[in-house]
């Protein structure tokens, strides 16, 4: 099958889906499903025409920072093969380059690039999460977390594209359907570089939980160490205040019409919160 026609719609409107439709006679479904922006990884064929979708990488230029929120997403890209004709849809413009003499080595070589896209743009997430880590080490601040948090959100949206994605191409090899026979070393390069953007990005998304969980226990630590510490400081703090109330009361008391008798009550109060200090040190609440 050679190259021939080669149409990119980009967010097409109804008049265009529809023209698309009746121009090649496609199944009343696949524009549908080639515009949903909430479709999952497909290979689909009817009457002649096969619809395929695939999930691309992308990253939100309307998020300016990681920390504010998801900023790297994947985005539904559809290519629907009809005769000699080749048909890709998306929502927004792609970079994407069709150089290849047949619409199927046009399509794996899609697959391909799309997977070398998933592994640099995870690097790109590792090297985030690395530097919020080296900021969380000097200070707990909660951007830093919604960073970790978001970027791990981007990372499961792209484990969960390319687990579907996988699972399209061992259906893809077992079909046959759209293969031919000088397409199988393109069709191996890109199931090789699929299978290892998966296993670097659910490395990552395992790395960025590790952290996460890390840093939430670190935290939680750090808080139960403050309240103790404050409760330590209240029970030591209220010692002379105790003994300053007892003998504030107007009843008979012991030592009061001694000449040194203020003197005594603070040795006594600087002795007892002293002793109890002394305790809370040694179980490390200080």
């Amino acid at each position: 099958m050679t190259f021939m026609n080669h149409f990119s719609l980009v967010a097409p409107t109804i008049a265009e889906q529809h023209e698309m439709t009746e121009r090649f006679n496609l199944p009343a479904y696949f524009m549908h499903e080639a515009t949903d922006i909430n479709a999952r990884p497909k290979l689909e064929q009817e009457g002649g025409h096969q619809l395929l979708v695939i999930h691309l990488p992308y990253v939100d230029q309307q998020v300016t920072d990681s920390s504010m929120d998801v900023k790297y997403r994947t985005l539904p890209f559809s290519m629907i093969l009809t005769g000699d004709t080749l048909i890709t849809v998306c929502s927004e413009k792609t970079a994407l380059s069709f150089d290849h003499r047949t619409h199927t080595a046009n399509i794996l070589g899609i697959l391909h690039q799309t997977a070398v896209d998933y592994i640099q743009l995870t690097q790109q997430i590792e090297a985030e999460i690395t530097a919020a880590e080296d900021e969380l080490s000097r200070s707990y601040r909660n951007p830093e977390l919604y960073r970790l948090l978001y970027l791990n959100e981007s990372l499961l949206y792209m484990a969960t594209a390319l687990k579907q994605m996988r699972c399209m191409m061992r259906k893809l090899e077992k079909g046959l359907w759209l293969l031919h026979k000088e397409d199988h070393a393109i069709f191996m390069d890109a199931s090789v570089e699929l299978d290892q953007a998966y296993a670097i990005t659910e490395i990552n998304q395992l790395n960025a939980n590790n952290v996460m969980d890390a840093y939430g226990n670190i935290i939680q630590n750090n808080v139960s160490h403050v309240v103790k510490l404050l409760t330590a400081v209240t029970i030591v703090l209220s010692i002379p205040t105790l003994i300053a109330s007892i003998y504030g009361m107007n009843v008979p008391l012991p030592f009061q019409e001694a000449d040194n008798a203020f003197y005594v009550l603070i040795a006594v109060m600087v002795l007892i919160s002293l002793g109890v200090a002394g305790l809370f040190w040694r179980k490390h609440y200080f």
